[in-house]
C-alpha cells in the first residue's frame, strides 16, 4: 500500500492543468495553488521536429491495431481506442483504490494495463499528472505515477495502446533505416524508442521538481525516480525500463527542444 498522504501530496503540488479541448487543450500553470493566464506547449511536436528522423516508419509499424467493425473500426479506430482507455483508466486511477478493486464495467485493455501494473508490483498513485519545464515553457503529463513497495519509489509510467507490430521497426529514408537526431543519435528511431524519449522527458521534468520530492522523502520515500513504458494490447502487456542510457540523455533532449 502507497504510503498515506502520498497521493494528496501529489496532486497538490502539480505544477499545471490541462485545459481546453481540441486544439486549444494545453497546460494552464498553477502558482500557489491558483490557475494562472499563462500556458505551455507541450512536447510531443517538439520532439517529433527536433528529435525524430525525416524517415518514415515501415507500414508495419504504423497500421492500427483495431479490428474492422465495432466501436474501433475504421482508419483512426486504433487512436480512439487508445484515447477511450487511457481516459477510464485516469478516471479509475485518480478516485482511489476502491474504484480500481470495483472497475466492472471497463474496456478489456483498461483491466489488463491494471493487471499488468499490478503484476510488476507497481501501485497506480495518480493519472494525467502535469510536469513541467520553466526553463523551457514546455509541459507534458505522466500517464500513471505509481508506487512501487520493493524499491520504496516513484514510477513514472507511460502507457502506449495497439502498437501490435513493428514497434521496433526503424524508420526508413532512401532506403536506409535512420537514427534519431542529436543527442540521441545512438538510438534507432523507431516507435519504441520514439515513446522512451517521451517518457525520459516527463521523468526529467517531475525529477526537478524539488519540493515535491522533498515532500516525498518526508513521507518515508526514496526520492530517485525511476520509470517504465508500458504497451497494452489485444496480444497482452510488455515493459521496456527506462535505463541509465536514457537518463544520461534526458537533460540534452530537453536542451535539443526547447
Amino acid at each position: 500500500m502507497a504510503p498515506r498522504g502520498l497521493k494528496s501530496a501529489l496532486k497538490k503540488s502539480s505544477p499545471a492543468v490541462l485545459t481546453g479541448a481540441g486544439k486549444f487543450r494545453g497546460f494552464t500553470i498553477v502558482r500557489q495553488g491558483k490557475k494562472t493566464n499563462i500556458k505551455f506547449k507541450g512536447i510531443t511536436k517538439r520532439l517529433e521536429r527536433r528529435v525524430w528522423s525525416s524517415g518514415m516508419l515501415p507500414v508495419i509499424a504504423r497500421s492500427s491495431d483495431a479490428r474492422p467493425g465495432g466501436h474501433w473500426g475504421g482508419p483512426k479506430g486504433g487512436r480512439a481506442r487508445g484515447s477511450k482507455v487511457d481516459a477510464q483508466l485516469t478516471r479509475i486511477v485518480n478516485s482511489g483504490p476502491a474504484a480500481m478493486k470495483k472497475a466492472d464495467h471497463t474496456y478489456r485493455l483498461t483491466k489488463m494495463a491494471l493487471s499488468g501494473l499490478s503484476s510488476r508490483g507497481l501501485e497506480p498513485v495518480i493519472a494525467q499528472r502535469a510536469v513541467i519545464s520553466e526553463r523551457t515553457r514546455l509541459a507534458t503529463a505522466a500517464d500513471v505515477i505509481a508506487y512501487d513497495k520493493q524499491s520504496n519509489r516513484l514510477v513514472v509510467v507511460e502507457l502506449k495502446c495497439g502498437f501490435d507490430h513493428g514497434r521496433q521497426a526503424a524508420a526508413v529514408k532512401k532506403g536506409k533505416a535512420c537514427k534519431m537526431a542529436t543527442p540521441l543519435g545512438g538510438a534507432s528511431d523507431c516507435n519504441v524508442n520514439r515513446h522512451l524519449a517521451q517518457l525520459a522527458v516527463t521523468r526529467e521534468f517531475f525529477s526537478h521538481e524539488k519540493d515535491t520530492l522533498n515532500r516525498i522523502g518526508e513521507l518515508g520515500l526514496d526520492q530517485t525516480v525511476e520509470a517504465v513504458l508500458m504497451y497494452v494490447n489485444d496480444q497482452g502487456v510488455e515493459f521496456f525500463d527506462l535505463d541509465e542510457w536514457w537518463m544520461k540523455r534526458a537533460p540534452k533532449v530537453v536542451n535539443a527542444i526547447a
